[in-house]
């Protein structure tokens, strides 16, 4: 067996491939020039140089793979790299599809993120039926993304068999960058308030995630889309801070409480003062409003048909913890 990995030196990418090495398949990865290669150090990998919209450099690259996983994606919050982020992970995505067609691969994962699945707007959480429904809020990393993810599914009509999966917010070592989530465990153990969404985060171990590619290559269904998030994943803002808490022994930063958190601990509060039931209630109806600005999810169906892995999050926080502390991003 043979699998090539775009994006292999990132966080998500470099945990894609040590599943795969575990499992003894020989890994190819495709890497740029100017990359930093310390998450692939001393890994048993056939490296291979280029570009995600090469596409006769990714036809030889992919000749005579098992499996695709195409990781690679370009992230930023600035308003200036919005181009940059279309044109990788749009016109990349569709670029790294049709060679993938052309070398005839009898099988692809392609990354997505839980950001192209839409927010439910009746209280529910979302799922992978939810459709996309953030064109006038979202980032320009998101929209870019479902765009990317349009064109990989479309593709199965020409036959690749594709498979879409939405990782949630992943945590563990290996963070070099680090990611968004990374970044709020960095800042917390300074001091300093971790940024947040109001209606909260899906977190999940990177390892499950990783496990998750690559049980959807061998169990998921083509043209399908598996959210790769945990049951108990979904944390608000003081959920968040406990975990890292627990996991860092550093007390929380103090900070201004967001109106959505005062909320939160108010209707918290009313559990002592006027019963669980009446204040269960209240907290169930104010998640519902906090839904639509939320990155939470219903993971059920990757759990239910790749049985994707469900390490606790405690372990997950202290893994990451860590290896923030081990690698010199913090002093603490």
């Amino acid at each position: 067996m043979k699998a090539f990995v775009t994006g292999a030196t990132g966080f998500v990418g470099s945990a894609v491939v040590r599943s795969l090495l575990r499992r003894g398949v020989a890994v190819g990865v495709l890497v740029r020039r100017t990359s930093d290669l310390r998450n692939v150090a001393g890994l048993d990998l056939e490296i291979i140089y280029g570009d995600l919209l090469d596409e006769d450099g990714l036809i030889n690259a992919l000749h005579g793979c098992d499996t695709l996983y195409h990781v690679a994606a370009f992230y930023s919050t600035a308003e200036a790299d919005s181009h940059k982020m279309y044109e990788v992970n749009v016109r990349g995505t569709k670029t790294v599809m049709r060679s993938a067609l052309k070398a005839g691969v009898p099988r692809v994962v392609h990354t997505s993120t839980i950001g192209t699945i839409g927010r439910p707007t009746d209280g529910s959480l979302a799922t992978e039926e939810t459709p996309f429904n953030q064109w006038d809020t979202g980032s320009h990393y998101a929209k870019s993304k479902y765009l990317g993810e349009v064109v990989a599914l479309s593709m199965c009509d020409a036959g690749l068999p594709v498979v879409v999966v939405n990782p949630c917010a992943p945590i563990g070592p290996r963070d070099i960058k680090p990611s968004s989530t990374g970044q709020r465990i960095v800042h917390y153990l300074h001091g300093k308030r971790p940024s947040f969404v109001p209606g909260g985060i899906n977190f999940i171990s990177v390892r499950d995630v990783a496990e998750g590619h690559v049980l959807a290559a061998e169990k998921g269904r083509v043209g399908e889309r598996y959210i790769l998030g945990h049951r108990e994943g979904n944390l608000l803002l003081p959920d968040f801070l406990a975990l890292v808490g627990r996991a860092s022994g550093v007390k929380a930063p103090p900070h201004q409480e967001g109106r959505e958190t005062r909320r939160i601990v108010r209707h918290a509060l009313s559990v002592l003062r006027l019963g669980q039931k009446r204040a269960q209630n209240g907290q169930d109806r104010l998640l519902r409003d906090l839904r639509p600005t939320a990155l939470t999810c219903d993971p059920a169906k990757a759990i239910r048909e790749l049985g994707l892995p469900q390490t606790p999050l405690e372990t997950a926080f202290a893994e990451a913890v860590a290896w923030f502390r081990e690698n010199g991003y913090v002093r603490i």
